[in-house]
């Protein structure tokens, strides 16, 4: 009874397993790095096991609606890192970088597992997650540029190579998969949320114990009241992300406010410690993941709240 409470307690909330993943790679940086290693395999089981739930029909529906894909992108990879940089600036340089850098990034690749959870719409998520991954290496050396005068070189081809490894071909043998075993797939839809969460939770501790194995990450006082900033700067700017496309249903508006807050962590990680790490970025944006992952029951709250009151 308690192995069963305890399975449907991690699948139901998955903040528990993002916080859970986040403790122990911060605990045990230097015996659980090894996980990082099998990253890319961990996202294709995650995309794959999330796809084999997904419909084609409305994916490609969400695809179609441009205006919605652009006012979401714009707003993602150009306005938010402005929008977070300018005011941390005044308090402290180092956080204003680390946060620049972290809303300058894509949608993170693990949030079609997440959308669901929140009542939004995991089709939605996996659109928007491709759009915006597709568009960051031309808007993030721009971006990086004007707030810091250093523009950062992306690697377009890997990074697209990436984007089909563990987004598009997953979701193609998912399609494929289901096409040809309907039945066993629809049987079976709780093993794979099941799968999904579990290995989600695997790669959250392998990147967090990779990122902090390198250094202790310590917080201070005004570390705290930074990251506190950091939640009401990056709570407000998702909250405004949910009028970005009023014309849509509120169950996507949701899902598209998720998306701005559930950056590619991964990318910004190698980022922040490649050309940024003079300034001891990598350690702010560690607790910005405690600070991301901390708005996400707010976020869950306030997502049930809009969805019942309609």
């Amino acid at each position: 009874m308690l192995i069963s409470n305890l399975k449907r307690l991690a699948t139901e909330n998955q903040t528990i397993v993002i916080l859970v993943g986040i403790i122990l790679g911060l605990v045990f940086p230097q015996t659980l790095k090894y996980l990082n290693a099998f990253s890319t395999q961990l996202l294709i089981l995650v995309f794959f096991f999330s796809s084999l739930r997904l419909s084609l029909d409305e994916v490609t529906n969400y695809a179609k609606d441009w205006r919605m894909l652009f006012f979401a992108a714009t707003y993602m990879l150009v306005i938010m890192p402005f929008a977070v940089f300018i005011p941390a600036s005044l308090l402290s340089y180092p956080w204003a970088v680390a946060l620049m850098i972290v809303a300058a990034m894509p949608t993170g690749m693990t949030i079609a597992l997440m959308a669901e959870f929140f009542g939004g719409k995991t089709s939605l998520a996996l659109v928007i997650t491709t759009v915006t991954s597709l568009l960051a290496p031309f808007t993030i050396p721009i971006v990086t540029q004007i707030t810091v005068g250093q523009a950062v070189e992306i690697d377009t081809l890997r990074m697209f190579w990436s984007l089909f490894l563990t987004i598009v071909a997953p979701f193609a043998l998912a399609m494929l998969v289901k096409r040809a075993t309907p039945k066993q797939v629809a049987k079976y839809d709780a093993w794979w949320r099941n799968l999904s969460v579990a290995a989600f939770g695997v790669l959250i501790t392998g990147i967090v114990a990779a990122s902090s194995s390198g250094g202790n990450v310590s917080i201070t006082g005004f570390d705290v009241f930074m990251m506190l900033f950091s939640m009401a700067l990056l709570g407000a700017l998702t909250w405004a992300g949910f009028y970005l496309a009023p014309w849509r249903p509120d169950a996507d508006r949701m899902t598209i406010a998720l998306c701005m807050l559930y950056m590619n962590n991964t990318l910004a990680l190698f980022i922040g410690s490649k050309f940024f790490a003079h300034l001891g970025v990598v350690p702010i944006q560690i607790l910005l993941l405690l600070v991301v992952n901390a708005l996400l029951p707010f976020v869950k709250v306030s997502a049930a709240y809009v969805l019942k009151k309609k």
